[in-house]
């Protein structure tokens, strides 16, 4: 896909000496990069660091995004965004994000810098191990919370079965990678929860199905070992 839209967004921030003045880095990342966007099925991720927190500057980035983004054909136009402070140690100080996190690797590998400066070597490096458990965990406790919530139960069902096919060896966070290693892990309900996903986010399984399918693989996960990424 051709990154057109990059330089509409570059020139709204250089007319706007606000967004310049307190603006860090912004940040285009993910399926877009990677190379396996799809279209009507993915977003489009930004992150924004900003010099100190200001939620007015990241309404008025939003709107420049959206604007810019508007004939790319993606789900929606993602902005995440943290301060300088805070992404220094993401689980601890800010918000988690799993880009941030559980996914650092592949945002290292697969991000450009649209505006201002590299954050790669303030971004802390945690250990991955830790952080499969972490997350998982996690993922553990927000099922009661995401019951009645279809949408973000299979949100939540999705990440298992991409956490089980990088631990099982994925090269990457593509989705190509995520479905062969799925397909040759022979696990056939991650392999129909992942490609429901890829099917325009179809919402065709049960709140239990999708329960059981979350316990019972974080169970598994838990009880493997966890070889160092």
């Amino acid at each position: 896909m051709k990154l057109n839209f990059i330089n509409c967004i570059k020139g709204r921030i250089n007319k706007s000496n606000e967004i310049k003045e307190k603006l860090y880095s912004l940040i285009l990342y993910g399926s877009i990069i990677r190379g396996d966007f799809i279209n009507g099925v993915s977003d489009i991720d930004f992150f924004a660091v900003l010099k100190e927190d200001d939620p007015n500057i990241i309404e008025k980035l939003r709107a420049i995004l959206e604007e810019c983004c508007e004939n790319i054909n993606a789900v929606e136009v993602d902005l995440a965004w943290g301060d300088l402070e805070n992404i220094r140690d993401p689980i601890n100080k800010g918000y988690p994000f799993k880009f941030l996190t559980i996914y650092q690797n592949d945002f290292l590998k697969y991000h450009k810098i649209i505006y201002g400066n590299e954050i790669k070597d303030i971004l802390p490096r945690y250990d991955w191990k830790k952080l499969v458990k972490w997350r998982v965990k996690k993922l553990l406790s927000l099922i009661e919370e995401r019951r009645k919530n279809p949408k973000m139960l299979h949100i939540s069902a999705g990440e298992i079965a991409r956490l089980l096919a990088l631990l099982n060896g994925a090269k990457s966070l593509s989705k190509n990678d995520i479905l062969n290693k799925l397909e040759e892990m022979r696990d056939r309900e991650a392999l129909e929860i992942y490609k429901a996903y890829l099917n325009g986010r179809k919402l065709k399984f049960k709140e239990e199905y999708l329960v059981n399918f979350i316990t019972s693989r974080i169970k598994k996960i838990l009880k493997t070992p966890i070889t160092q990424k």
